[in-house]
């Protein structure tokens, strides 16, 4: 898989969809197949976004959870989260996507939107909720690559 990258403004239409970018639907996998037609999952993300996973992620985070223990208080929080604003969706021949309005709710999204490539899967935000997260974290993009491209924990750790 190439792998989805960049930042992209769109905008909601009125029925609730929106069409994902061109970049992003020509993003091929493994069978140089087109990650993005068919089926694809969209859900509730992290900080505030929505996720939308194409097929083989979602089937890798399946998974994942399935080697969790159930027993386990916040595997199951999570999961009911996670699952419960899950929502297969079908882009149609232009790329557009319907998404739901829970979905929208939770996000937070109203007209423009923001779409950036997140390697593996695409997020979905409201632009002013991202600059709000970029803002919140501005500090911490050196440390954490520090961290994670070098395996070497900052001085003080």
């Amino acid at each position: 898989m190439t792998g989805f990258y960049g930042q992209y403004q769109t905008t909601l239409d009125d029925k609730g969809r929106l069409a994902l970018p061109s970049k992003l639907r020509a993003v091929k996998g493994e069978n140089n197949h087109p990650l993005l037609d068919g089926e694809v999952f969209l859900t509730k993300g992290l900080e505030g976004c929505l996720s939308l996973y194409p097929e083989p992620e979602w089937e890798e985070i399946q998974k994942r959870f399935a080697g969790l223990n159930f027993t386990q208080r916040d595997f199951r929080a999570f999961s009911r989260r996670f699952y419960s604003f899950a929502a297969p969706v079908v882009p149609d021949k232009t790329g557009r996507i319907l998404i739901p309005t829970h979905l929208l709710s939770e996000a937070g999204l109203k007209k423009d939107l923001l779409i950036i490539g997140v390697n593996r899967w695409i997020e979905i935000w409201n632009p002013e909720r991202f600059q709000y997260y970029l803002e919140q974290f501005a500090g911490s993009y050196e440390d954490v690559a520090e961290r994670l491209l070098t395996g070497n924990a900052p001085a003080g750790e």
